[in-house]
């Protein structure tokens, strides 16, 4: 029953094609008798199509008529199916007749009846692809030939598969990829084969003939085609265009005379002369059935036939009708209607889906309102519950938050008092040690020494002002307030001012080399409290060092400023540097102050601190400054 349905829509004269005409009368007169006897019903409506079928090629208009009066039953009784069939094959016989804007237009109604039904929709998908075929819209031709393949992939339709591969072939064919064209006309043909249907063998072997390169074969499909179509049906549509490309083949014989000799026992003028019989033959067929495509392609062969016969008149006159018949089928308003149609169904397709969301929109609003009121007692005790926790859980957060900031605030303190212990208590028990002595025992102290001692009392209580005042600056930076300020500096300045600050100094030389007066951006607060640091460790660290010096140095190197403080001590082991690299340790080399410092400060100013240092080969720390 499938089968049938295909080749009813698709190519539904063939179904009548081997009666006599005494049997196609019976069997209109039997299906008139069916519309005029039963009430409005899908077999009435299925007896209307038939009869469209019968007269579509010998009175289109009746044909039409028929076709017409099924689709408004169609639409009376609501039958999709019907709907579905009748745009469809409204659409059917204005494609055989070249109009290819309202064949369109009847085949985008068909498919909006169709989304449900898919052993219908796969055909009219295919006959947009030939519309579009036909105007060279190859795009558009695959798009829907591709959608219809789909269809028949999924429902594992053998047949369907058939007509999808017979599509493609012609599409393949019309962009000359002959070889591509030829594989799907060869699958398609195995399967019509394998189901005896010689309609479409008849179809295919004459799409073969022109894609294959062998000529031999060529004219082999062609005469397999014609002697089909003259026991099955010599008028119809197909067996037209099948004439005309014999007719066309004959003619190449004719200009040809080793093609002739090779392939053809024909004789020149019987060539031309088969020629002209099918093709006038040809024209008389297009004429009867309105189909103008093929009567276009047979007045294009019947010029060139003359203008070999060398008869210039007729030649001309032909080539005038195919070119005004070529205009009316493939006129720019015909092109700019399909264009607007496809538009419009685009439109449609997006109004239809505004509508879909706009309802479904309202069914949710409906759906919520009910739903609100169902819910609301549940909702009101749902959010005294949630209230009530929400406020404890708040609670508890602000207490682990203040519990967390009292713990940091301690642990910072303990940090801040450790630094001090170490740090300060021996600057200042020196100089009251200094102070006692020269108040209970100055009798001890001559005017040389006195006066030695006081100036370094002086120096050491500087120093440890000095000190004071980078800690504060430390903890300032602890409490998260206070921010660098970065400038262009000079690197000589910055040497000028430690070798001032540690001029009291008198055991250890301290050597500043600056060959190149590097200049680099950064906070000088912070530089200069990370350089002190760095020296005053250096000079503790060469106290008992023989000699003992200090070198700094600054350079340029791969865009980058290094600055290094090294000294000639005995060295120190690695663990000892851990207050550079770990937040929590706080006691560094002699000074935990200073380790501390240059970590915090070095970091906040971008800089990048490393040490090296081995036993009785000294320290070096290096700075790094991108800029």
């Amino acid at each position: 029953m499938k089968k049938i349905v295909l080749l009813y829509l698709l190519f539904s004269f063939g179904i009548f094609a081997q009666e006599t005409d005494v049997k196609k009368q019976q069997k209109i007169d039997s299906l008139l008798n069916v519309v005029k006897t039963t009430r409005i019903d899908s077999v009435k409506i299925r007896s209307l199509i038939k009869l469209e079928y019968c007269y579509r090629f010998t009175d289109f208009q009746k044909g039409l008529d028929y076709a017409h009066e099924a689709l408004q039953l169609s639409k009376k009784i609501k039958w999709t199916k019907g709907l579905t069939i009748c745009y469809n094959n409204i659409g059917n016989s204005y494609l055989d007749r070249g109009k290819h804007s309202e064949a369109l237009d009847y085949y985008l109604k068909s498919l909006e009846y169709s989304e449900n039904l898919l052993n219908f929709r796969h055909i009219t998908l295919m006959n947009i692809s030939n519309i579009y075929l036909r105007e060279g819209n190859f795009s558009l031709a695959q798009k829907y030939i591709d959608e219809s393949y789909k269809i028949a992939v999924k429902a594992n339709d053998i047949e369907t598969l058939a007509y999808c591969y017979y599509q493609m072939g012609l599409i393949a064919r019309d962009q000359n990829k002959k070889k591509q064209a030829k594989d799907f006309f060869e699958k398609s043909l195995k399967i019509f084969k394998e189901r005896k249907d010689v309609f479409q063998i008849a179809e295919l072997t004459n799409f073969l003939a022109e894609v294959t390169p062998d000529y031999k074969l060529k004219l082999d499909y062609l005469l397999e085609s014609k002697s089909i179509w003259d026991s099955i049906a010599p008028d119809y549509v197909s067996a037209v265009n099948n004439s005309i490309i014999l007719s066309t083949a004959y003619l190449e014989l004719y200009k040809d005379d080793g093609l002739r000799k090779k392939f053809s026992r024909k004789a020149k003028s019987e060539l031309l002369s088969d020629a002209e019989k099918m093709l006038k033959k040809a024209v008389d067929y297009s004429k009867l059935s309105d189909t103008r495509q093929n009567l276009m392609d047979a007045y294009g062969r019947l010029s060139d036939l003359y203008a070999l016969k060398n008869q210039p008149n007729e030649a001309h006159l032909y080539l005038v009708k195919h070119y005004n018949l070529r205009d009316s089928i493939f006129s720019q308003e015909s092109k700019n209607k399909i264009a607007k149609l496809e538009s419009q169904k685009e439109i449609e397709l997006r109004d239809k889906e505004i509508q879909l969301n706009k309802l479904m929109l309202e069914t949710k609003e409906k759906q919520k309102w009910f739903y609100i009121g169902g819910i609301f007692l549940l909702a009101t005790i749902g959010v005294l519950l949630f209230y009530q926790s929400s406020n404890r859980r708040k609670t508890n957060e602000k207490l682990k938050v203040l519990n967390s900031d009292l713990d940091q605030a301690n642990k910072t303190k303990t940090r801040f008092f450790s630094i001090l212990n170490h740090d300060l208590r021996a600057p200042v028990s020196n100089l009251i040690h200094f102070l006692h002595l020269q108040k209970e025992n100055p009798e001890l102290l001559n005017e040389e020494i006195k006066k030695r001692l006081e100036n370094k009392t002086i120096t050491g209580a500087e120093n440890l002002l000095t000190s004071m005042e980078d800690l504060l600056l430390w903890s300032k930076g602890q409490m998260e307030n206070f921010m660098p300020q970065p400038k262009k500096l000079s690197i000589a300045k910055l040497f000028e001012d430690t070798e001032k600050h540690f001029s009291s100094e008198e055991k250890t030389i301290i050597v500043f080399e600056n060959p190149s007066n590097i200049e680099l951006i950064s906070d000088e607060n912070y530089l200069k409290t990370i350089i002190r640091n760095l020296t005053g460790n250096a000079i503790k660290a060469l106290e008992k060092t023989t000699n003992p010096t200090i070198v700094w140095k600054a350079w340029k190197e791969n865009e980058k400023i290094y600055l290094s403080v090294s000294d000639n001590g005995p060295g120190i082991n690695q663990d000892q540097f851990k207050a550079l690299y770990d937040d929590k340790e706080v006691i560094g080399i002699k000074s935990g102050l200073g380790l501390h410092l240059i970590r915090d400060l070095a970091k906040s100013i971008n800089c990048e601190i490393s040490v090296t240092s081995e036993p009785t080969q000294g320290t070096i720390f290096t700075l790094k400054f991108d800029q």
